[in-house]
């Protein structure tokens, strides 16, 4: 059984998915190697191929956490919605300093 002319074209434009390929396809997500593997099925890491990632500085930055580090864990004080009350936990971060 085979799909229609029209659908035959339109496969063809699409990405090849494993179902696709020969029975040992695999796609893969576009990491790459970052080493290589050694004839006693070890794993030797290249570390010229890791990735690192560089964060910025941020003592000026203007946004804050949703959290703010000075709400308290309190076990006996709720609200009436109780401890997983969403609009009680906004009320608390706002008063002690959040803003959205």
């Amino acid at each position: 059984m085979q799909p229609s002319p029209i659908l035959q074209r339109a496969i063809k434009r699409l990405a090849l998915t494993t179902k696709q390929g020969p029975h040992n396809y695999y796609k893969g997500n576009r990491t790459g190697a970052m080493g290589s593997h050694t004839k006693y099925g070890g794993y030797k890491i290249d570390w010229e191929k890791v990735r690192t990632y560089m964060c910025p500085d941020l003592t000026d930055f203007e946004l804050t956490p949703f959290v703010t580090r000075r709400i308290e864990k309190r076990k006996d004080e709720f609200g009436s919605g109780g401890p997983m009350d969403g609009k009680e936990y906004l009320r608390k971060w706002k008063a002690e300093g959040g803003n959205i």
